[in-house]
């Protein structure tokens, strides 16, 4: 986990209110001195800021605290006994950083496999071919040269050879390899069927 991981948790949990009040207080004091920690707070709260104005804050009852160690107390071993109540901060803490590392490395992952399928699929842009040549053009009327009758004549294997051929003619003239592209084009001129 870097250290711009731990500055972004602790943001967060500023932000959130899931402090206590002496940690609170830490990042309060740190905030001041740290021009990082304190991007990462005004950013947190830009993002959480629209939730908080949606609904007003509610507080809990005064009562509802001392109810809530009541009943725990009465759980673990009856209305006689005192519940022992293990704080959780130091555990879920440590807790809370393993998963903002989990997190931060899930992220590169997925950064990285995006990246990879980029590459893998899309590639480098082609080159703009700088060609004076009408490419569709050129295969578009070789084509409309034929009409249906004659097309019904030509057997399927001359037909697939003539298509090849067009088709690297076309390819050629896309690429830019205006020679190439005018001598296939020609070869196509000049099939007889």
């Amino acid at each position: 986990m870097t250290e711009e991981d731990d500055i972004d948790a602790l943001a967060a949990e500023y932000v959130l209110g899931s402090l206590d009040a002496v940690e609170r207080a830490e990042v309060e004091v740190r905030r001041m001195a740290d021009a990082s920690l304190d991007r990462a707070i005004e950013a947190w709260e830009r993002r959480l800021g629209p939730l908080s104005e949606r609904e007003p804050g509610v507080e809990p009852p005064g009562h509802l605290y001392g109810r809530i160690l009541e009943r725990i107390a009465a759980q673990r071993g009856g209305a006689g006994h005192s519940a022992e109540i293990i704080p959780l901060r130091p555990r879920s803490r440590r807790w809370r950083m393993s998963k903002v590392g989990a997190g931060g490395a899930l992220a590169a992952c997925l950064a990285l496999a995006i990246a990879w399928f980029t590459y893998l699929h899309v590639g480098a842009p082609a080159p703009t071919p700088h060609t004076t040549m009408d490419c569709g053009g050129l295969y578009k009327d070789y084509w409309q040269r034929f009409d249906r009758q004659t097309l019904t004549r030509i057997s399927g294997d001359q037909l697939a050879n003539a298509s090849r051929l067009a088709l690297r003619a076309y390819d050629a003239c896309a690429a830019g390899d205006e020679q190439n592209a005018k001598a296939q084009f020609e070869k196509l001129r000049r099939m007889q069927f």
